[in-house]
């Protein structure tokens, strides 16, 4: 009969068993955070580049301006023929980088808060320093709760961001704006702007009232050399008919606006006082541009919620890592210091209770 042979547990195989388990949970969070880190790193430097081209290119951008206002270029040159003033060589002239530097400058600030928390993140993670690690999970956690915040702020309270960008246009269009005439970059984007969106102003035609741009100048309209002055609002706040017209040319621009939000001027014709509807652009062009832009707004929101989706996960996952790396190097002590304990036994064996006996 065959006797069974109990054998002996052997400790060291359960623990090795049951240590594989954490590492490879391990190997696996580096892994993703490595890859979600690149991608962040990626795009990152993509906004960097974006930043430099947008600074420093003067031709392509331009070009693509000039593509895409085509109409409004033709219009301003049929407003303008046989005058001095020559639209073409406006935009030939026209400087994009002195007008999009803030657009660089949007640029450059989405490049730092792209690449530097990945940079700590993926330096951490490969050096394996808690200090990097740590200065990534509160970097990108501040970052989180900033972009729900202005996320909810957008939401809740528009009004808010328009403000914010209402308070620079108003100063550009007051101490910048030139008029219908100059060929500054300020004054030729407003002029494209405001033909382009059919706007006025920032919020209206009442934003020009304390204007520095040039409300007089000569126009050559039908063979005739016609001088325009006290204009109240440029002339690109007219369409294109009401800029040409024979009745009085720039009238619509001429005559002060009777209230807000109303295309009726007050005008004297042979003495005679009337009221005359001119068509003319009334709306602001902040307005224009903020519908424009909550078009998408359904996409913009989806956007910034899967990125911060995204990154609270890779705080989440960083944390996790970091307690696992703790927990394997608790380990690693545990079993260095019981190595050199039986290593200490071997060159010192201890009195066993057997000997004694």
């Amino acid at each position: 009969m065959d006797t069974l042979v109990k054998k002996p547990f052997d400790s060291n195989s359960t623990i090795t068993e049951t240590k594989d388990i954490p590492s490879n949970v391990h190997r696996s969070i580096k892994c993703v955070l490595i890859i979600l880190n690149s991608l962040q790193v990626f795009l990152g430097l993509t906004c960097c580049v974006g930043c430099l081209f947008v600074r420093f290119d003067k031709v392509y951008i331009k070009r693509l301006v000039r593509t895409y206002l085509m109409p409004v270029v033709a219009d301003l040159m049929r407003t303008f023929s046989g005058s001095d003033y020559g639209i073409g060589y406006a935009i030939n002239a026209y400087d994009t980088t002195e007008v999009l530097r803030w657009v660089a400058l949007v640029f450059l600030v989405m490049t730092f808060i792209l690449l530097l928390p990945a940079l700590f993140g993926i330096s951490g993670l490969c050096s394996k320093r808690s200090w990097l690690m740590t200065t990534y999970i509160v970097v990108t956690g501040v970052l989180v709760i900033a972009k729900i915040a202005l996320i909810v702020l957008c939401y809740i309270r528009p009004d808010v961001i328009q403000d914010w960008i209402r308070t620079p246009l108003k100063v550009s269009l007051q101490t910048t704006y030139r008029g219908d005439t100059a060929t500054d970059p300020v004054s030729v984007t407003w002029n494209l702007l405001m033909i382009k969106l059919s706007c006025c102003g920032v919020d209206n035609g009442r934003d020009f009232e304390f204007s520095r741009f040039n409300r007089d100048f000569t126009l050559q309209i039908f063979n005739q050399t016609l001088s325009i002055s006290n204009l109240q609002t440029p002339l690109a706040c007219c369409n294109s008919a009401s800029r040409r017209t024979t009745f009085e040319p720039g009238a619509c621009a001429k005559y002060p606006i009777r209230k807000d939000h109303t295309h009726y001027f007050e005008i004297f014709l042979h003495n005679v006082h009337r009221v005359v509807q001119i068509p003319v652009y009334f709306e602001g062009c902040l307005e224009k541009i903020w519908s424009y832009v909550t078009q998408y707004s359904d996409a913009f929101i989806l956007a910034a919620v899967v990125i911060c989706s995204l990154e609270a996960l890779q705080v989440i996952l960083t944390c996790v890592f970091m307690e696992l790396l703790k927990r394997e190097m608790e380990d690693r002590k545990r079993r260095k210091s019981r190595t050199y304990r039986k290593g200490s036994d071997f060159f010192f064996p201890s009195v066993s209770e057997e000997s004694l006996m």
